[in-house]
């Protein structure tokens, strides 16, 4: 079974973000993939709502829906890379996460799983 591979290259936020988020569970039921590589390289950081959404909302929801491993490929800026590290370590769930810097490492680790 192939991982979900999800690219961000646009800025969102409120109810785009959600919509855009729901789609990657949305993926997760129609493919029956447990695995998801998302490429937020060129997204700014999310803001605080945004974040916390990810975390109460939306990661139990795929967590349910079956994803089980997540690759990050982290923001090239600083400060959106910690935003997405913070999301992580925010995390209260047993999806497996690991951030990279690069998608091919991103898609070897996922392969692995």
């Amino acid at each position: 079974m192939g991982a979900i591979v999800a690219r961000m290259d646009a800025y969102a936020e409120g109810d785009e973000f959600r919509r855009y988020m729901d789609s990657l569970i949305d993926a997760t039921d129609d493919t029956g993939s447990d695995r998801l590589i998302a490429d937020t390289s060129e997204i700014p950081p999310l803001d605080q709502d945004d974040q916390q959404w990810s975390v109460v909302d939306w990661a139990p929801r795929a967590e349910r829906a079956g994803l089980e491993h997540m690759a990050l490929v982290t923001p090239e800026s600083v400060v959106s890379e910690m935003s997405t590290e913070t999301v992580v370590e925010m995390a209260d769930d047993t999806i497996n996460r690991e951030l990279f810097d690069e998608l091919e490492d991103a898609k070897t680790w996922v392969g692995r799983q």
